[in-house]
């Protein structure tokens, strides 16, 4: 087994695994909202890309729009 080198800790790479890996993310949503991954039918990361304004800057905003059981939800 491969040790990380990189703690999920961080802001940057947690958003850049779950961006990459949608499908991930869509299951932790479904996780943490107590609710059925089949009960989810659309699921779209609005700005999966908001580099920061200066390096160090800590940044981080996931827009996620989805529709579970025929309702749409918007964070």
């Amino acid at each position: 087994m491969t040790k990380l080198r990189y703690k999920f800790t961080n802001d940057i790479l947690f958003k850049l695994l779950f961006v990459k890996y949608q499908d991930l993310l869509k299951h932790l949503v479904a996780v943490l909202l107590k609710i059925r991954i089949e009960s989810i039918s659309e699921f779209v990361i609005i700005n999966p890309e908001m580099p920061p304004d200066a390096m160090g800057d800590k940044f981080c905003r996931l827009d996620i729009n989805m529709t579970v059981n025929g309702q749409r939800v918007v964070s």
